[in-house]
């Protein structure tokens, strides 16, 4: 793999270490192929710790009826029957025909939490524009009735991700953290047996958090400090990951372009969903480079030139990263210092949990 001429802050990286040689599947774009995350044989901890924990490196679990968080049936409604869901057997293939189509919020059951005080995060953009400078964005603590109403009056949109869609505005639960729920859902998502009993995993949960909008959602690029397991409980979210030592090289080369375009001297976070991240220039960027093939054509030159895709990152990402698409009732386990990016995707609602732990 070639060094990128024009920036020299980003260096040749020796990351084949991270070519496992199970992970042979890619998912093809016409701007770049990326190695699907391979998928673990069972839930067990053994298996878990030798393949994937001890390594550090991603893996997807199976689909088991019981690895499903009661908060898949009880708080969504499914377009297909919801017995499709309830598995008693692992799907080597994990094959997607499987999953509802899309789901909704199960009114009836929310409604007594609608009083629920949730951290949101409001994106707004000018309905005639598509440039990034165009757009707001806050975080706010309010009633979790605010959210419902949202996602109940777009309940019969289909909307589809790209990063330029001109939006008025979008509602989304981010990093909601579990233990702050009222009990009674804190037990529709109980933690996952592999890291909440002890043993040579601690069982120390750092973290946990609920994630609950309708697509498209965006997390830009960036790495937790503490292993992670993810489990989707509605809808589809699609997973982008890089070795910590490239992801590093390209968040901190994103970081380079930003401040030479803009001639200024603040430096970013690599902080989830840090708020230099979440719109503007920023934004557009890591977006082009962890997902080149929707963020427009490199070739224009009529736009400015944070909008334009940066320096092809494509053989990089060819080589390095792994993606996955997670559907109701999927889980992945994403290992300490890896750098992902995630989206929400398809129709309906999408919803997910997850616990950092060490």
């Amino acid at each position: 793999m070639k060094c990128i001429p024009k920036y020299p802050q980003f260096s040749c990286l020796k990351a084949v270490r991270y070519q496992k040689p199970g992970i042979r599947g890619v998912t093809s774009s016409s701007t770049c192929s990326v190695h699907q995350v391979p998928l673990l044989p069972s839930w067990d901890l053994d298996v878990f710790q030798v393949n994937a924990y001890i390594p550090a490196v991603p893996f997807q679990f199976p689909r088991l009826s019981s690895q499903l968080p009661p908060a898949c049936s009880k708080w969504f409604t499914h377009e297909d029957d919801p017995s499709s869901l309830d598995l008693g057997h692992v799907s080597l293939n994990n094959d997607p025909g499987i999953h509802p189509r899309s789901s909704e919020l199960n009114s009836a059951f929310w409604t007594e939490y609608a009083d629920t005080i949730v951290p949101l995060e409001l994106t707004s953009t000018k309905s005639t524009s598509s440039s990034p400078e165009d757009e707001t964005f806050q975080r706010t603590e309010a009633p979790l009735g605010i959210l419902l109403a949202y996602l109940s009056s777009n309940a019969s949109k289909n909307p589809t991700y790209t990063l330029n869609q001109p939006s008025s505005q979008s509602i989304y639960l981010a990093q909601c953290s579990l233990t702050a729920l009222p009990p009674s859902l804190q037990q529709d998502i109980p933690t996952p047996d592999l890291i909440a009993r002890s043993g040579p995993i601690k069982g120390d949960i750092y973290a946990s958090s609920l994630w609950l909008g309708r697509p498209p959602t965006y997390t830009p690029l960036h790495r937790d400090p503490n292993p992670n397991i993810f489990i989707q409980l509605a809808g589809q979210k699609v997973v982008r990951l890089l070795p910590p030592e490239v992801g590093a090289a390209v968040f901190a080369d994103v970081q380079a372009r930003i401040h030479h375009d803009h001639d200024h001297n603040t430096s970013s976070s690599a902080t989830i969903r840090g708020e230099d991240m979440m719109s503007g220039p920023e934004k557009a960027v890591l977006h082009a480079a962890i997902w080149p093939s929707e963020s427009g054509s490199n070739d224009s030159t009529d736009s400015p030139s944070h909008t334009r895709a940066p320096p092809p990152y494509a053989q990089l990402l060819s080589r390095y990263a792994q993606e996955t698409t997670l559907s109701t009732g999927d889980a992945l386990f994403i290992p300490k210092g890896w750098w992902h990016s995630v989206k929400g995707i398809g129709a309906g609602v999408t919803a997910s949990a997850n616990w950092w732990f060490r």
